[in-house]
């Protein structure tokens, strides 16, 4: 009698929505955080079915039903975990879930996601390329690893993965803007506009869209574009504007005569010293001018010229008019580049009055220097290594002075400097300190940081070290800047590569000091 046949089936897969990494976006303050989606449930395949008896219903090995709700069990916690922010712990289930079956896709993906939340990117750069082996037609995870290669800063390879994206569609708004984002990220922003344009074709609502277009504008010069744009960071996620309900929004154009109006605080300490030059213009036109800003700026905005009223951020505010936001003057007044230079021809910001400075350098200087090499990590770290500037600190005849007030005023004790360069961090307790330093300084050397905003607002001669990916302040390719007469800027020619921008900085202030020496040996 022949054998009854042996049939097995598979249970059909759930089908969920794909978990994709959310896109990392260029913004005034921090950058957006990471979201994951539940994807389905892990599919297991049968192979050691039981045998099946004529005429009855196939029967599931009760080990392989049982590792299906082992790895699903696994999957979901860390899913649970994800969304909770608990990023170890999920990376450590994911993990478990892929141990027991490596044949889940949406696990890897979300696996590179938590690991690319953990800035642990080559791991997560390995999860996507294993989760894309395992689904090719998904264009959501080749855009993750896209996103991932951007912030490893290999941006040839990021563009690969992005147009692999929209090649597998291209109708999803988010793989056509982070396109775009990368273009930005290269300096190559008519190349990024095109891509921003495209975003907004599928939703002109798009706001990140809107807002790297309008930093895109400004990057190139394109100011009126650029300044009517910028106001999208009021629709920001993180919009660090105060809202102040009912209150009456100046638009440039109505008549300040007899008026109070209010300069509302917003974005960082270099943001609000680079704005403050248009203070003056509106004290032109308004009888009395309220500035908002944070309690470290309040000794040099004092300085500012127009100003009669200075507010603390978060204090209650005194009575007023209008008011409008001061990053928004140069669009509301209408600022053209031209305007702009003959606005920064001149210093804006001097030192508090009764602040006084002695230093005391040794017999033979003739240049005494100013130094900031580190910042902020976020949102993007801007700090040069002190240890790539050892060849200008050696130089004889110049007298350097750290500006550091944070935990990086370590690195002249962990290097051995402490003999080539003054700390002058327990003297500076706000911008005033600051100010007054600075303005017994020579040159400023500096990163792109607050520190170089204040040089520039000063008029004090300022060299700033500045990253690959340009910040739109600084336009691109050009060695000067149109908001600070004098600053001299020294860019990276490659990312993460300071090697060439310290080069020729060295070079240039070696011939500064040879000047310098020269003159001071004719007198």
């Amino acid at each position: 009698m022949a054998k009854p046949a042996t049939t097995t089936k598979k249970r059909p897969r759930k089908k969920g929505p794909k978990s994709v990494d959310g896109k990392k976006v260029s913004k005034p303050v921090e950058p957006d955080e990471t979201s994951v989606a539940a994807s389905g449930e892990a599919d297991i395949p049968v192979k050691d079915a039981a045998a099946e008896m004529p005429h009855s219903e196939p029967v599931e090995n009760p080990h392989l039903v049982e590792k299906r709700r082992i790895v699903n069990d696994l999957f979901q916690r860390g899913l649970a975990a994800h969304q909770a922010g608990q990023i170890d712990d999920a990376i450590r289930l994911y993990s478990a879930s892929l141990r027991q079956n490596p044949k889940q896709p949406d696990v890897w993906n979300n696996l590179g996601v938590a690991l690319r939340r953990s800035k642990k990117f080559e791991a997560a750069l390995m999860a996507y390329r294993r989760a894309a082996e395992l689904r090719p037609e998904n264009a959501g995870l080749w855009s993750n690893m896209g996103n991932c290669l951007r912030e490893m800063m290999r941006f040839e390879e990021a563009i690969v993965a992005h147009k692999k994206a929209l090649e597998l569609d291209d109708s999803i708004k988010s793989h056509t803007f982070n396109t775009g984002l990368v273009y930005r990220d290269l300096n190559r922003f008519e190349e990024a506009l095109e891509y921003f344009e495209r975003a907004l074709a599928i939703d002109p609502d798009y706001v990140d869209a809107n807002w790297d277009k309008a930093l895109a504008h400004l990057a190139l010069g394109n100011f009126a574009d650029g300044w009517a744009g910028y106001e999208t960071r009021r629709k920001l996620a993180d919009n660090p504007i105060r809202p102040l309900e009912g209150a009456v929004e100046w638009d440039g154009k109505a008549d300040l005569r007899g008026k109070r109006i209010l300069l509302r605080a917003e974005q960082g300490f270099g943001d609000m010293i680079q704005f403050a030059r248009f203070v003056p213009l509106v004290a032109k036109k308004a009888a009395h001018v309220i500035l908002e800003c944070r309690k470290e700026l309040l000794p040099i905005m004092r300085t500012v010229s127009g100003v009669g009223t200075l507010v603390e951020k978060g204090a209650p505010l005194p009575e007023f008019d209008v008011h409008v936001p001061l990053l928004s003057l140069p669009h509301v007044m209408g600022i053209s580049g031209k305007e702009l230079q003959k606005i920064s021809a001149d210093p804006y910001i001097t030192p508090p009055p009764g602040k006084q400075v002695r230093l005391a350098p040794p017999a033979g200087t003739v240049l005494k220097v100013g130094l900031i090499w580190a910042g902020k990590l976020n949102p993007r770290d801007r700090s040069c290594p002190l240890e790539m500037l050892l060849p200008l600190l050696s130089a004889k005849g110049a007298a350097f002075y750290s500006f550091q007030i944070d935990d990086r005023r370590a690195d002249l004790g962990k290097i051995g400097l402490d003999a080539f360069v003054t700390d002058l961090g327990d003297h500076i307790h706000d911008f005033g300190d600051s100010a007054a330093l600075m303005q017994a300084m020579d040159l400023v050397i500096s990163i792109d940081s607050s520190p170089a905003h204040l040089a520039g607002a000063l008029g004090v001669p300022v060299w700033m070290l500045q990253l690959f990916t340009t910040d739109w302040r600084w336009m691109v390719d050009r060695a000067d800047s149109p908001w600070y007469p004098t600053m001299r800027i020294y860019r990276q020619e490659q990312a993460n590569d300071w090697s060439v921008p310290v080069r020729k900085l060295s070079a240039d202030f070696a011939t500064l000091l040879q000047a310098r020496q020269r003159n001071d040996s004719v007198q």
